[in-house]
C-alpha cells in the first residue's frame, strides 16, 4: 500500500512537473510576443482602416508572428490629440494620422497644411515618395520624439457646405470648421471666411446645430463621417493635397529590437503605397457616392483663392518658406 502510494506520488510529482514546464514554455512565448495597439478615428470602412489591416497582415507576417497588432479604430481609443498623446501615455503604440495634425509638436506638420503648395498628384507624390518626403519625415520625427514613416496619399482636400459658393467672394463671412491649427485659421482667414477650430468627432453635429456652416476635408473622409447626409455642396477648391502617416513613440520605437523596428518601417511604407492606391481607385466613387446622396459637384474658379492665400506662409510661418520653396521646385 505503501508502495502504491510512492508509486502515485511520483507519478503526479511528474505530470506537475510536465505541466509546470509547459506553462513556463508558454509564458515565456508570451513574454516575448510585442503587441502593438494601432489606433485611429476613423469609421471601418475608411481606406485608413484598409492601411491599419495591411499593416497588421504585414508586420504579423515579416515577424514570424513575434509582434501582433491590435487596431482600434472608429475613435474607440479617443479623439485624434488623445491618441497621438496616448503614444507617450504607454495607452496605444502606433497612430494612423495626417502628418497636419502635429503641430504641436513640431512646426514642420504645418506644411502638410499650406494651400496650393501642389501643383497636383504626381508632384504630391514625388515629394513624399522621394528624398524630400523622407528629410521631412526623420526631422519633424526628430522634432516631435516620434519615429515617422509609412506616407500614403489621403485625398486632395475640398470644402463640403450647406451653402454654395463659385469664387473667392462668395466665402467671405463663412462659418467653416478647420482642424485646431494656425495655419488653417489662417487661410481660412486670408479667404474671408469665418474658422473655427473643431475636432472631426464634432463636425456633423456642429453643422446640424449651426454652429459652423460648412467644413474641408478629402471628398473620402467627409463621406465616411455622414456629412452627405448635411452638406448638398461640394465645392471642389482642391487647396491642399494631405499625407497620413504611421506614428510611433521614438523612444518606444528605438526599445525595439532591430530586426523589429526594420520590419514596422518596411510594413508601414508597403501598407501606405498599397492604401494610396485605394484612395485613387476610389476617389472618383466618393464623388460619384456625394451626387448619389444629393450634393451639387461644384467646381469654383481657384485664381481667386491661390492669389488671397499666396502670402498665408510668409506673413505667418516664415520658418518653413524654405522647405515650401524646395517642395514647389520638384518636378
Amino acid at each position: 500500500m505503501k508502495k502504491t502510494n510512492w508509486v502515485l506520488t511520483l507519478l503526479a510529482g511528474a505530470a506537475f512537473a510536465a505541466v509546470g514546464g509547459m506553462m513556463a514554455s508558454t509564458s515565456a512565448l508570451a513574454a516575448d510576443q510585442i503587441v502593438l495597439r494601432l489606433a485611429h478615428i476613423n469609421a471601418n470602412t475608411d481606406p485608413k482602416q484598409k492601411d491599419a489591416e495591411k499593416f497588421k497582415e504585414l508586420v504579423e507576417q515579416k515577424t514570424n508572428g513575434q509582434v501582433k497588432v491590435e487596431i482600434y479604430g472608429a475613435g474607440v481609443l479617443g479623439n485624434v490629440r488623445e491618441i497621438i498623446e496616448g503614444l507617450q501615455l504607454g495607452t496605444n503604440e502606433v497612430v494612423i494620422e495626417g502628418f497636419g495634425t502635429l503641430p504641436s509638436y513640431t512646426d514642420l506638420s504645418l506644411l502638410d497644411l499650406v494651400p496650393f503648395m501642389f501643383r497636383d498628384r504626381a508632384h504630391f507624390d514625388k515629394v513624399w515618395e522621394g528624398e524630400i518626403g523622407a528629410d521631412l519625415l526623420k526631422e519633424a520625427g526628430d522634432q516631435a520624439g516620434m519615429k515617422l514613416f509609412g506616407p500614403s496619399y489621403r485625398g486632395v482636400r475640398v470644402t463640403t457646405s450647406t451653402k454654395k459658393f463659385t469664387d473667392v467672394e462668395g466665402v467671405k463671412g463663412l462659418k467653416i470648421r478647420v482642424p485646431a491649427d494656425d495655419m488653417s485659421v489662417k487661410t481660412w482667414q486670408a479667404l474671408g471666411a469665418t474658422p473655427t477650430p473643431m475636432a472631426m468627432t464634432e463636425v456633423l453635429t456642429g453643422i446640424q446645430q449651426g454652429t459652423v456652416e460648412a467644413q474641408e476635408n478629402p471628398p473620402i473622409l467627409s463621406y465616411n463621417f455622414g456629412l452627405a447626409d448635411i452638406c448638398k455642396f461640394l465645392i471642389k477648391t482642391d487647396h491642399r493635397w494631405s499625407a497620413d502617416v504611421f506614428m510611433m513613440d521614438q523612444n518606444y520605437f528605438n526599445s525595439l529590437p532591430e530586426d523589429v523596428q526594420t520590419a514596422i518601417v518596411e510594413a508601414g511604407n508597403e501598407a501606405g503605397h498599397y492604401t494610396s492606391g485605394l484612395i485613387t481607385d476610389n476617389e472618383d466613387g466618393y464623388l460619384q457616392k456625394w451626387k448619389d446622396a444629393g450634393a451639387e459637384i461644384v467646381k469654383p474658379e481657384l485664381d481667386g483663392f491661390r492669389e488671397a492665400t499666396k502670402d498665408v506662409v510668409k506673413d505667418n510661418f516664415p520658418q518653413l518658406t524654405e522647405w515650401v520653396e524646395k517642395i514647389k521646385a520638384v518636378q
